[in-house]
């Protein structure tokens, strides 16, 4: 029951980061297969080499929301 409720958490975290984060959130860990940073940086319009840093950025995003939320 908990691995569902935090499952549920997880969802409405991503959800609740911006538009472009939680696209590229679910790219990186949520696609199957995993897309490569030259296929995200495509679909984003961004450059290649950007994805790492505004990766981290959105998952710093995603652990305040996770946080705020009462993520253990």
């Amino acid at each position: 029951m908990e691995e569902v409720q935090q499952e549920q958490m997880l969802r409405d975290a991503v959800a609740a980061v911006s538009g472009r984060c939680a696209e590229l959130i679910r790219m990186l860990f949520f696609d199957s297969p995993a897309l490569s940073y030259e296929q995200i940086a495509r679909k984003l319009g961004l450059a290649t080499g950007s994805i790492g840093f505004i990766r981290g950025r959105c998952l710093h995003r995603l652990r305040k929301e996770l946080l705020a939320r009462g993520w253990k």
